[in-house]
Formats: C-alpha cells, structure tokens, sequence
C-alpha cells in the first residue's frame, strides 16, 4: 500500500552540488532512489519546480508527509501525453473518507529539473477516472525522496530559495537551531514540540511533518493525548486527500512551543471524533506553521535546523469561507462542498455551481494551493462568478 499526502510547489533556487557517492545507510531512512546528475553548471539555477518526463514539461509538488520512494502522477491528460510504460498494480491509500484508489507503477523513468536530472526512477501513476488529479489542479505530481534521501535540502522561505547539498559537504555553522528528527516507524518523521491547549492542559508531543498539509496544525480528537477541539470552533472541509475529503472544524491551540521557538493563538484543524477516514498520526504540523521558518532538512543526519523568518509572527488565520472546490473538467473549479450558514452560502452560491472567474481572474489560473490563503484575508471580499445551468451570477 502507498500512502502520499498532500503536497507544496514551491519556487526556489537550485544550488549545483556535486554527484552523492555511497554513504552508509539509515535503516529507517532505506536507500536513495535511483541516480542523479547535475547539469546546473558553476552558478544558481532558479526553477520553479518544472520538470520534464519523455521531452514533456510537467509541474511536480514537494512533499515530505511520509517519506516515499516513487514519483507520484495524478492521472490526466497531461500525465496520459507522457507515454509512461506501465509494469504493475498498487493500491494509493491516503487521508480522506473514499476507498484506495487502484493505480500502476513505472520504473525506469528519468525526470529532469532545471539544473538536476534523477535517473532510474520508480513512480505510482493515479488513474484519470479516480479524479485524484482535481484535489491538486495546476500540477501534474509529487516528489519526496528523489530529492530528501540524496541530499540536505534547504528551505528558505524569507527568500524562496531550495538548497540541494551533499551531506558530507554540509556544515552546521550558523545554520540556526538544531531539532532531533524522530523516525515514527512508517515512513513519517517528527519534530519535538510542546502544545498549550484552550482548555489549559500543556501537552508534550511528537509532530509528524507534512509539508503538504496546508494547515499549521492537524490534530486528532481520537488519540491518546485527547487534543480535542475548544468550545469556539467552526465546522468546515479541512482538505482532500487521496481518498477523499477530510472533515472536522477549525479552532485554536494556545501556542506551540519547536525548540526555543513559541508560537501563538494557533489556528489548527480537528477531525471530527465521528471521522470515518484513516488519521495516519494524531498530531501534525503542516505547511502555513512550518513555512513561518526557514528550514534545513537533515534527513540523512536525522536533524533539522530552523531559523524565524519574516512571517513569524503574523496572526494565524483559517479559511471561514465555507466552499470547498476541485478542479473541473473545463475552464472552471466546482463547488464541492457548501457549509450552512457561512458567507459562501449567505452569498447565495451553490453546491454544482461552476466558478468561472474569481476577483475578476479565469478561476483555474488560481493553483490548488493558492485557493486557501484567498480565502483567509481577513475581513476582506472575495468574489466569485459562477456559470448556473444557462446564468452567469456574480
């Protein structure tokens, strides 16, 4: 069973580095998959994570949820015009409420960033049916491993900058506060971290990294620390995953505490108690609190480094719009979800209603990932124009 998460395109800075020659192995962190070479030349390579497959460009997410192997494709026209050969079967299992979906595998494959090129990949390729690919509109799959194993990656959000660096060639000097990576036995890794609840209680707690989670926090009522949610909650979709949608309500932790680093007024996700999906582990950090450092990601050395940057202190906000969207099969994203009494209801939209244009935008020149943060200005409009059978409503 292959288990991705959801996952982050980022716009960074390659650093050419040179080719990694045989290391000892972590037996929890297994062998690098496949080979590389750099082809950035002496100076930087900016890429904003494009890459090609069989002479064809294509858009890859960062993902470190659990750290897999393979490539992941979401199947689509897009991954169908690759003319990946295909070799096996394998279920995708992942958050969400829906069954695994049926998928095949690849190996053998050779995908090619500006300035790096991996070599002797494997990849798990979503069928177009399944609809996994409307979750992530405006990307064509993930990668983890083929760059987390291999290297030291570097994560500078102040400058939107990726750094690939060779682990004997790494340097811990001034690279900012050092936290133990815990391997948590299924392919995820943990951070250390204390969490101040709203009831008072302080909890101490291993957080699962998950760059692909778009909320600071994702946290399960069920697990045995009884995080439940605070009385001042709101009801609401907190995301898809591979199988499905995930839902739960949006409220606050106090502060969460990452090395010397507190953090708070927090806003953080909660499954609902009556949740019929699979939570892989009961506390989760995710991309909007990880993204308020710059970060450097040891994998190999089972640490990583992290540094405060600009957005540090900036208050924590949810997405209270109440509409969930997916990706549709034309020049439009539907409405998937509507929750009663929000302001995407109180405005008069409509689940099935086809949202054409957002603030004046084509709707599907917004990525998947951009949709979230629209939708957490506070105190600001939003507006939406919607094809409704024959009508255009605004």
């Amino acid at each position: 069973m292959f288990r991705p998460l959801t996952a982050l395109l980022l716009l960074f800075t390659l650093l050419p580095i040179q080719v990694l020659a045989g290391e000892e192995i972590d037996p929890e962190l297994g062998t690098p998959p496949g080979t590389y070479k750099i082809t950035g030349g002496n100076g930087p390579v900016e890429i904003r994570m494009k890459a090609e497959v069989n002479g064809k460009e294509i858009r890859m997410l960062l993902d470190n949820g659990f750290m897999w192997d393979p490539l992941l494709f979401f199947g689509g026209p897009k991954v169908d015009a690759l003319g990946i050969k295909t070799d096996g079967k394998i279920e995708v299992e992942g958050d969400g409420e829906g069954d695994p979906v049926p998928s095949k595998t690849a190996s053998g494959i050779t995908i090619c960033f500006p300035g790096v090129e991996f070599y002797d990949q494997s990849a798990v390729l979503t069928p177009t049916s399944s609809g996994v690919w409307r979750m992530w509109w405006g990307c064509e799959g993930q990668v983890c491993a083929t760059f987390f194993k291999h290297f030291v990656v570097g994560l500078n959000f102040d400058r939107m900058v990726l750094t690939l660096t060779r682990p004997e060639d790494f340097s811990t000097t001034g690279k900012g506060d050092l936290i133990e990576l815990k391997p948590l036995g299924d392919g995820a890794w943990a951070i250390p971290a204390t969490l101040k609840l709203e009831d008072g209680r302080t909890v101490k707690i291993d957080l699962a990294m998950d760059l692909g989670d778009s909320n600071p926090l994702s946290l399960d009522q069920r697990g045995p620390h009884k995080l439940t949610a605070p009385e001042n909650v709101v009801e609401a979709t907190l995301g898809f995953g591979i199988q499905g949608e995930i839902t739960g309500c949006y409220g606050r932790v106090s502060s969460v505490k990452i090395g010397p680093h507190k953090l708070d007024g927090v806003a953080a996700a909660f499954t609902s108690p009556d949740y019929g999906g699979k939570v892989f582990h009961e506390a989760v950090v995710g991309l909007s609190l990880l993204s308020r450092f710059n970060f450097i990601f040891d994998y190999p050395g089972r640490r990583i480094f992290i540094t405060p940057n600009h957005t540090f202190g900036e208050r924590f906000e949810h997405d209270l719009s109440g509409v969930a969207l997916l990706g549709g099969t034309g020049d439009w994203l539907e409405i998937v979800r509507l929750h009663p009494g929000s302001p995407a209801a109180e405005a008069g939209l409509k689940l099935g209603d086809h949202v054409t244009r957002i603030d004046g935008r084509t709707a599907t020149e917004f990525d998947a990932w951009e949709i979230r943060p629209l939708m957490r200005r506070r105190g600001e409009t939003v507006t939406f124009t919607v094809q409704r059978g024959e009508k255009e409503i605004e």
